[in-house]
């Protein structure tokens, strides 16, 4: 109870429409006191009184906070002594614990309505005995629809991600359809990093369930009520069905499960709802169900990866080329087996078939650089044509049968002229190489400065009747003949 004055005085400033915090700091108490009295006065469930109050009472909220958290009476005791330098004695810390502890806290039943939510968890069945002798650990993975109360059941031995999410398709599948919203406990397979409030969904189990069309409500740290139905049916597999068992080898025991869970769990009269559940699924609940997607969802294992600075990927000993600006990034991928799929940033990249040797490189043309992509000859003929003219394409047609090999290159090197010198000086170049049996870059370029220098060329290129009907100025020809074969 509280003192009369505090009581009094709260009623007073509420009265006068102060806040609770408001009050708090004016009178120097816990917000949680001010809280209490107010529910009290709503209710009339706490008089006033000259009553004790007791010595650990404003400091109810720390030790609640303290026996959330597990912590022996020893422990809250010597907590109470240092970090709030309270003088009091072991047996009264005791005594009030009890008092808390002996206050029943009364759980409103969570309702659902049809084709709403469904419940999952594990439980630990034990070991079971293969048939080349090895021993196994197993578990049973439990989803029970929250209205009709009908169960799934599948026994595994791992409560990886890719059973999780594999159990679940075979849990929809059983149902003929998937529930809105699926509630589970803080497992290391559906949830990364518990917290009260707002916890990390794992990518990929948030993905499937986006599939499906349903969210994943997380039960808050600590509180397995949240999820009563589903804890219910796994200790029922385990009071009933696992005790039933005579002997039943691993590879047996998913066979039995089924039958089991088809005549026995799911058409029993339900301890709470006093119905059978398959025929409350059948008559309320199965048509509530959202239907199920044309293709089932398609695991993949998630790797992260960073691109090396020759713009590919390592996966299981082979390279895998992705777009060249993202060389340093770090890339997500995702495989099935057969196809490798890359993303980053949730945008898909690339996409490979997986090689089943070891030391490959797969690349594709379309992710290299656009100076090193392997062009076709209509690409180099049209930029030609566009930046110099047809002389250049007619001199790229003779490169290509002088220089079947490596004319690209000079292909290129020829664009880059276009840059350098003005269009009408690069056409009369390649005419003049074209005339004078030239087909290489340099001859076009040399010949292009000699033009930018004198204006004309002429000087470089004798006619035969200059030459006495002998052809070319030869000391020039020889020159520029070594520059092509150069």
């Amino acid at each position: 109870m509280y003192r009369m004055d505090i009581y009094t005085t709260v009623k007073t400033l509420l009265q006068q429409g102060k806040s609770q915090r408001q009050i708090a700091l004016a009178l120097g108490i816990h917000r949680k006191v001010v809280k209490r009295i107010e529910r009290s006065l709503d209710g009339d469930k706490e008089q006033p009184g000259y009553q004790r109050d007791h010595k650990l009472e404003a400091y109810r909220s720390t030790i609640e906070g303290y026996l959330e958290n597990k912590l022996s009476a020893e422990l809250i005791h010597k907590k109470l002594l240092h970090n709030e330098s309270l003088q009091v004695s072991y047996s009264t810390v005791c005594r009030f614990l009890q008092k808390l502890q002996s206050t029943q806290t009364a759980y409103v039943p969570m309702e659902s309505a049809p084709g709403k939510e469904a419940q999952v968890d594990f439980g630990y069945l034990g070991t079971f005995d293969c048939k080349d002798g090895r021993q196994v650990k197993v578990w049973v993975f439990c989803m029970v629809l929250s209205y009709s109360r009908l169960g799934y059941f599948e026994a595994v031995t791992n409560q990886s991600l890719e059973s999780f999410i594999h159990c679940h398709i075979h849990a929809f599948d059983y149902f003929g359809g998937a529930p809105q919203e699926v509630r589970l406990d803080n497992l290391k397979a559906g949830v990364t990093s518990p917290d009260f409030f707002e916890p990390l969904i794992q990518e990929q189990y948030a993905s499937f369930l986006s599939h499906y069309g349903a969210a994943a409500i997380p039960c808050r740290v600590r509180t397995p009520q949240h999820k009563g139905k589903v804890e219910s049916s796994v200790k029922y597999v385990k009071n009933n069905f696992l005790r039933s068992l005579d002997h039943c080898s691993w590879e047996q025991l998913n066979h039995d499960l089924t039958t089991w869970t088809s005549t026995v769990a799911n058409q029993r009269t339900h301890g709470t709802t006093k119905r059978v559940p398959y025929e409350q699924w059948q008559q309320s609940e199965r048509e509530e169900l959202q239907p199920l997607p044309a293709q089932r969802y398609m695991f993949y294992h998630v790797e992260e990866r960073k691109v090396s600075r020759f713009g590919h990927i390592t996966f299981r000993s082979n390279y895998y080329s992705v777009p060249y600006d993202l060389v340093g990034h770090t890339l997500r991928l995702f495989s099935d087996g057969t196809l490798l799929r890359i993303s980053y940033q949730d945008k898909e990249v690339a996409m490979h078939c997986i090689l089943k040797d070891k030391g490959k490189f797969v690349t594709q043309t379309s992710h290299l650089h656009p100076k090193k992509q392997p062009h076709s000859p209509e690409y180099f003929m049209e930029q030609l044509e566009a930046k110099i003219g047809p002389p250049a394409v007619a001199l790229m047609r003779t490169m290509q049968e002088q220089h079947a090999s490596h004319w690209r290159d000079k292909v290129r090197g020829l664009l880059s002229l276009s840059g350098q010198h003005p269009k009408e000086r690069l056409i009369e170049a390649c005419q003049l190489a074209l005339d004078n049996r030239l087909s290489t870059y340099r001859s076009v370029r040399d010949i292009c400065i000699m033009l930018e220098k004198n204006g004309s060329a002429g000087v470089y290129f004798q006619s035969p009747v200059a030459a006495g009907g002998m052809g070319h100025n030869l000391s020039i020809y020889d020159q520029l003949t070594r520059q092509d074969k150069a």
